[in-house]
């Protein structure tokens, strides 16, 4: 079995980082309460960046990929932290 090249290797990052985490949180729902690290900048980081790779014909580097799950994990412990996600 062979390894898939950057750009499926993306989408699939992208598919994983979207079943995880919601995209789709409005501000109301983040910013109640006493807040551990910003929820809406890092979503609003993340979702940029899926964006890009979303809609753009450059091929990423195994660098982005890294870069793109960094800030999903981050976004992802930010949010069970605020109590965003279970």
């Amino acid at each position: 079995m062979s390894k898939p090249n950057t750009k499926t290797a993306m989408q699939q990052l992208i598919a994983q980082i979207q079943q995880a985490i919601p995209l789709n949180l409005n501000e109301a729902q983040m910013c109640q309460g006493e807040c551990l690290g910003c929820s809406k900048k890092m979503l609003e980081m993340l979702d940029a960046e899926i964006s890009y790779w979303q809609y753009t014909d450059t091929r990423p580097g195994l660098k982005d990929i890294k870069y793109l799950e960094n800030i999903g994990r981050r976004t992802y412990k930010i949010l069970k932290r605020n109590k965003l996600i279970s």
